[in-house]
């Protein structure tokens, strides 16, 4: 979990330009073979929406991450 929670403040840091740029492996490279469809995508999307919200980060960069996310949808499904 520890590794994740590494990765996803990267990812987060980089969708809003921050210093934290990521250098790992392409989205569709990471997510090769998972087969995540799109119901379970929408729901992690969901959970970083609250969780972020928990942490009273504002809506518009909680927006700009989810919308950051979505674009890399293609990324991630059916892969």
């Amino acid at each position: 979990m520890e590794k994740q929670r590494r990765h996803q403040t990267k990812f987060i840091s980089f969708a809003h330009g921050g210093p934290n740029q990521y250098n790992g492996r392409s989205m569709a490279k990471v997510h090769e073979e998972m087969n995540i469809q799109p119901e379970q995508f929408d729901t992690i999307a969901k959970h970083l929406h609250d969780a972020l919200a928990h942490h009273a980060v504002d809506e518009q960069d909680i927006n700009a991450a989810i919308k950051k996310v979505a674009s890399l949808k293609g990324d991630n499904i059916y892969k």
